[in-house]
C-alpha cells in the first residue's frame, strides 16, 4: 500500500475529501504513476501533483481515473465540483488546474514507496497526451451540444426537468456545472419545486440526487441560498440548511431529515 504524503495545510475539507477519493481510485487501479500516465491524458508528474493535493485535475482526467479504478464516476465528478468551488474561493493549495506540460522536479514520483519499483519513464510523450486531452475535450463539448439539443426537444414536447411524457422522473446523473430550474408551487398545502415529493429523505454531504435539487430549490425560494442548484449536497448547501434550521428552531446539524423537510415545505 502506498505511503501517501501529508496533504497541504491550506487544503480544506472538500479538497481533502476529493484527494482521498483520487488516492482510493489510484489504489484500486493497481497502476504505478508511470503506468497511470500511459493510460490517461496527463503525465506522471501531473499525477504526482494531483495525488498530493497541490493542483486540481481536469474533469476528463478524473473520469479516466474513476474508470480505471472501478469507481463511481458521478461521485468522483461531484467531489471534484465541490473541491473546485473551494479552490476558487481560496481553499485550495495550488492552482485550479495544472498544465500537463508544467515541468516537475525531474518528474520524480514522491507519492510513496509502492510506486518506486515502476519502470523508468519512457521518453516524453506529452505532445501526444496533449493532443489526446484536446480531442477528449472536443468530444465532451460535442456531447454537451448534443445533450442540449436533446433537452430542448424534450422540453418542447412537455418533458422538462428530467420528466418523460408519462411524468416519470429520469435517474439523476450529476453533471459538473449543470444547474436545474425550479418550479415553485403549492400542492395540497405543501411547497414543491417540481423535482421530488419526498418528505423524509435523509441528505448530507456528499449526496447527489433529485431530492437534493428539490431541497436546494426550496432553500433558495425561502431566501437561504445553497449556491448552485446542481443536485450536489456540498458545503454551501449544508450552510444554507443550517441557517434555515436555526431560523426554524430546529436542531442545527446541517442534515436534511423529516423535521427539516416538514418545515421547508410549509
Amino acid at each position: 500500500m502506498a505511503q501517501w504524503k501529508e496533504l497541504p495545510d491550506a487544503l480544506d475539507e472538500p479538497g481533502r475529501q476529493f484527494v482521498a477519493e483520487l488516492r482510493r481510485l489510484k489504489s484500486g487501479s493497481g497502476l504505478s504513476l508511470a503506468a497511470l500516465a500511459d493510460r490517461t491524458s496527463c503525465s506522471k508528474s501531473s499525477w504526482e501533483r494531483y495525488l498530493n493535493g497541490s493542483y486540481l485535475p481536469p474533469a476528463v482526467v478524473v473520469e479516466e481515473l474513476a474508470r480505471l479504478g472501478g469507481g463511481d464516476v458521478d461521485r468522483a465528478l461531484a467531489l471534484r465540483s465541490l473541491a473546485e468551488d473551494s479552490w476558487s474561493a481560496g481553499g485550495g493549495a495550488g492552482s485550479a488546474v495544472t498544465p500537463d506540460a508544467l515541468p516537475g522536479p525531474g518528474d520524480a514520483e514522491s507519492v510513496g514507496p509502492a510506486d518506486q519499483d515502476a519502470a523508468p519513464a519512457a521518453p516524453s510523450r506529452r505532445p501526444a497526451r496533449h493532443t489526446a486531452l484536446v480531442a477528449a475535450t472536443v468530444a465532451t463539448l460535442g456531447t454537451l451540444a448534443a445533450a442540449t439539443v436533446f433537452l430542448v426537444s424534450r422540453e418542447s414536447s412537455g418533458a422538462v426537468n428530467g420528466d418523460d411524457r408519462r411524468g416519470e422522473k429520469a435517474a439523476f446523473v450529476f453533471e459538473p456545472g449543470r444547474t436545474h430550474a425550479c418550479d415553485i408551487h403549492r400542492e395540497d398545502g405543501l411547497l414543491h419545486a417540481g423535482h421530488s415529493d419526498t418528505r423524509d429523505a435523509l441528505l448530507q454531504q456528499i449526496s447527489t440526487s433529485w431530492d437534493v435539487v428539490e431541497a436546494q430549490c426550496l432553500l433558495a425560494h425561502r431566501g437561504y441560498s445553497p449556491g448552485l442548484v446542481d443536485g450536489a449536497y456540498g458545503a454551501e448547501t449544508e450552510k444554507a440548511v443550517k441557517r434555515f434550521q436555526e431560523a426554524a428552531g430546529l436542531v442545527t446539524d446541517g442534515h436534511m431529515g423529516p423535521h427539516t423537510w416538514e418545515a421547508l415545505r410549509r
